[in-house]
């Protein structure tokens, strides 16, 4: 599937107020000084989701020695988030969008009209978002993608 949020790139990232795993609040300042991977995904543990949330997970270390934090957005709730972070042993914080207002603000489609997109974004440490991939079925290649993204750019903290 073609990408279909490139126009994300050279944008800030919105303002968002969204709780994690653990109910603490995550803003738009816990990205910004950092290089950021936010990645949106349907649903917790459906299958594709599952499998691109255990990618992450699984080069975890190599995103870490680059400097770079990574988050998993979904309209899931923090109970959700909870269970399947610790079901999957996920390092990285669940970011709770209940009701899709992140996604709404940052435009993102739905898939054939009313599947959640599937999109990774990298936010540089000012909070713009200088990369943006959409795959709904590819979904190991969004760890890959970014992460050779992150590589080509020669990121370092």
């Amino acid at each position: 599937m073609k990408d279909t949020h490139e126009y994300l790139v050279n944008t800030k990232f919105p303002e968002f107020n969204l709780h994690d795993e653990k109910r603490k609040y995550i803003t738009e300042e816990d990205i910004i000084g950092k290089w950021s991977v936010i990645f949106f995904y349907p649903k917790d543990e459906s299958p594709g989701c599952t499998l691109q949330s255990c990618s992450f997970r699984d080069k975890y270390e190599e995103f870490n020695n680059l400097g770079v934090q990574i988050f998993g957005v979904s309209s899931d709730s923090v109970s959700s988030h909870k269970k399947f972070k610790k079901r999957h042993n996920l390092q990285y914080s669940l970011l709770s969008d209940k009701g899709g207002i992140l996604a709404e603000s940052l435009r993102l489609r739905k898939n054939l009209g009313f599947l959640p997109a599937r999109v990774t974004l990298i936010v540089n440490p000012e909070g713009i978002i200088i990369y943006a991939h959409t795959s709904q079925l590819g979904v190991t290649g969004h760890v890959r993608k970014a992460l050779n993204e992150i590589k080509v750019r020669e990121i370092k903290i």
